[in-house]
């Protein structure tokens, strides 16, 4: 890991473990970047097999993603943990590695999820909040991780939807700022350039199933070069390695309980 300026990090992350995942790795491998794959072991769509699986554990992090591809707030809370303690079971099981963070299905989660997450001993959950730099923040003793940009044409209102749950002024003017259209790739390169001059975390983040029904793939592999050109100047991570701090080592979650303590 190369030293941020700045605190500037680099991370990827891809949801829903389709069989073009691996296309996603060829072109991360390519360019020599970080990603990490959240896989359910079920899904409507198609996903990776089990040896799949274990082939891209080998280069890249997997990250849990439920059993099913559940939204958890259509579930009764037994099953809901059911959910989230044995997609990291199984997962780990399956590759003989780790399973450290958690993406909710569809970004949909409340703080009793969170607390879920948090007792099946997951570092993080990442999220589909989008158009932030910020780094991940404490909460139910999870590391919670926004987003930067997702790898597929959005509307304004989209955008604005996403952003109205929150209603961060500075948000709204990187928005207004640097919006490009549905030219995703430019708006996400616009963004990239912002986060290397001033610090904060750029997290790309995509569905390969959406990448291929859209035709993004010569858009993200161009993302990817600019990513990879900014990675000369920042720490490039997995999404489990952005929720420990570049300066301390030390996670997030102890960042925020030795700071309320030193408060005290």
């Amino acid at each position: 890991m190369t030293d941020g300026r700045n605190g500037f990090s680099i991370t990827t992350s891809w949801d829903d473990g389709h069989p073009l995942d691996l296309r996603v790795a060829e072109l991360l491998a390519k360019h020599g970047l970080k990603g990490t794959f959240y896989v359910p072991l079920q899904n409507s769509r198609p996903v990776l097999s089990p040896a799949q699986i274990c082939e891209l554990s080998s280069s890249f992090e997997i990250g849990a993603h439920t059993v099913h591809h559940s939204v958890l707030t259509t579930l009764a809370r037994d099953m809901a943990r059911w959910e989230i303690v044995l997609s990291k079971a199984q997962l780990e099981e399956l590759t003989g590695r780790p399973c450290r963070v958690f993406c909710f299905p569809r970004g949909r989660f409340s703080n009793a999820h969170i607390a879920m997450v948090a007792e099946a001993g997951f570092r993080g959950a990442r999220t589909v909040e989008l158009l932030s730099l910020e780094r991940p923040r404490a909460n139910c003793g999870v590391a919670i991780m926004p987003t930067t940009v997702q790898a597929c044409p959005h509307e304004l209102p989209a955008y604005l939807r996403n952003v109205a749950k929150r209603l961060q002024p500075k948000v709204l003017w990187q928005l207004f700022r640097r919006y490009r259209g549905t030219d995703w790739s430019s708006f996400a390169i616009a963004l990239l350039s912002h986060a290397q001059r001033t610090g904060g975390v750029f997290h790309l983040w995509g569905h390969s199933w959406e990448i291929e029904e859209h035709q993004q793939w010569a858009a993200l592999d161009r993302v990817l070069a600019a990513m990879a050109e900014a990675a000369r100047s920042a720490n490039v991570v997995t999404n489990s390695e952005l929720c420990c701090s570049e300066e301390t080592g030390k996670d997030v979650i102890e960042e925020v309980l030795a700071g309320q303590t030193h408060a005290n």
